[in-house]
């Protein structure tokens, strides 16, 4: 009895009992080598010419049968390459999906976030021209104060002024960098405003003489002065053009009694009078 092995078996069979199929096989290349072994005895134990070529057919039979039986063992060791292969590359082309997912998720994200850049860019847009606008009045409204204030705060502002643009309206200056110098000027005014601040300076009275005097300032609220040997003294005024000290002699004693307790002198309990004069300035 002669057995077939045919490669459609191995397509129907379950991938779980491929190596049962081919035990199978090499079983059947066994058992037919075993039959032509057995029939070549028979024809070659007889003499008879006429079994010649019987026993000629019997070995071409042999070796056919054995070539099928290795084709299909070699083919099933490929097949089972192959299908390895063909997982690995699944599992590849598996893993290449996810990655070319997770690069459209970061294309539409990074699109998402231009989109928002570029309506956040027209919104700061929108701000700088309105803040250019508010910068070209003030500007110029700043510079007009340092003639006008108090020494000790216009040595303050000095450097902080000398940021401002000459020409606002042609300068080619950062506008964060011009705002930033606006508010550090309104800062200082602020701060200066809140104390009460003591100070040296040089003044020339109405005689040409120059004297040393010594100051004290109430914020921008009043400010006075008392000549060293205190024998003259005055009160700050802040005109339209600058800021100048008018003559007080009556109030010489009492200024150098504010100053003398602004610098932590002692004294004794008392009231100081120091008139405060307030004037209305044209806007």
């Amino acid at each position: 009895m002669i057995f077939f092995c045919y490669l459609d078996l191995f397509k129907r069979l379950p991938f779980e009992i491929e190596d049962a199929a081919m035990s199978f096989c090499k079983r059947r290349q066994r058992m037919t080598a075993t039959i032509a072994f057995i029939i070549f005895n028979v024809i070659t134990t007889n003499g008879d010419p006429q079994l010649s070529e019987a026993r000629s057919a019997v070995s071409q039979w042999v070796e056919v049968e054995k070539t099928i039986s290795d084709e299909t063992l070699a083919w099933e060791e490929k097949k089972q390459l192959l299908e390895r292969m063909a997982a690995v590359a699944e599992a590849e082309i598996a893993m290449m999906k996810d990655q070319l997912k997770e690069i459209k998720d970061t294309a539409d994200m990074g699109k998402a976030r231009r989109a928002e850049l570029v309506k956040q860019e027209g919104v700061n847009a929108g701000l700088s021209a309105k803040i250019k606008v508010s910068l070209l009045k003030l500007e110029p409204q700043l510079r007009t104060l340092l003639p006008r204030i108090p020494k000790p705060l216009a040595e303050k502002l000095r450097p902080l002024m000398e940021r401002l643009p000459k020409n606002p309206e042609e300068s080619s200056i950062d506008i964060s960098a011009r705002m930033q110098s606006v508010i550090g000027i309104i800062t200082e005014i602020q701060r200066f405003d809140r104390l009460v601040t003591t100070g040296e300076e040089l003044l020339t009275f109405p005689s040409g003489k120059t004297r040393e005097i010594y100051t004290i300032h109430f914020g921008l609220g009043a400010s006075y002065f008392v000549t060293s040997d205190g024998t003259a003294g005055g009160i700050g005024v802040n005109t339209a053009e600058s800021w100048a000290w008018k003559s007080k002699q009556e109030l010489a004693a009492s200024i150098k009694s504010a100053i003398s307790l602004a610098n932590g002198n002692f004294m004794e309990p008392g009231f100081l009078y120091l008139p405060v004069t307030t004037e209305q300035t044209q806007q």
